[in-house]
């Protein structure tokens, strides 16, 4: 299977991420329902309930702006023209959304957990759990920022390419 271009990977995923998105829209909606007028909202203080309500409207966003990032990127592969300026762009603001996510998970971390309870990994009768969700996103937005420098430097290549004769 071709990895850029009609009728490729690329295209497939690209796809995909759009059905992700209307989910993702369903899934926001009936989350901010759960968090304003659940029965667990009754039992939470006002300022936990508004800082919940912001760094879940936070993350949200972060995840949509990441989604429609990476939309963008893949219409370039599909488009066959990958490295291009506006991707290093891109990708630095995908690797910046990802750090916002993990700020927003420990900020959430510290005022809505009780630090003696941390653990590491834990399983019970409900499946396997872990608090350490914000080191994915810290290392995702890790690896994005760098693969964005990679695509600076395949672009530099490119361009000195096209200019020698």
């Amino acid at each position: 299977m071709r990895y850029y271009g009609k009728r490729s990977m690329s295209s497939v995923l690209k796809k995909t991420l759009d059905v992700l998105l209307i989910v993702g829209v369903i899934a926001t909606i009936l989350i901010f329902k759960s968090v304003i007028l659940g029965k667990v909202s009754e039992e939470i203080s006002m300022s936990k309930k508004v800082l919940i309500t912001v760094l879940l409207a936070v993350g949200i966003c972060c995840v949509f702006l990441i989604v429609f990032n990476l939309i963008k990127v893949l219409n370039s592969l599909v488009n066959s023209n990958p490295f291009v300026v506006s991707n290093v762009i891109i990708l630095k603001r995908v690797s910046m959304q990802c750090f916002a996510i993990a700020f927003c998970y420990i900020i959430n971390f510290i005022f809505n957990s009780n630090l003696k309870e941390f653990q590491f990994i834990y399983v019970d009768n409900k499946g396997v759990h872990t608090d350490m969700e914000f080191i994915i996103f810290i290392f995702a937005g890790c690896f994005i920022y760098i693969l964005s420098k990679v695509f600076q430097q395949a672009i530099d290549y490119k361009d000195e390419n096209d200019f020698t004769v």
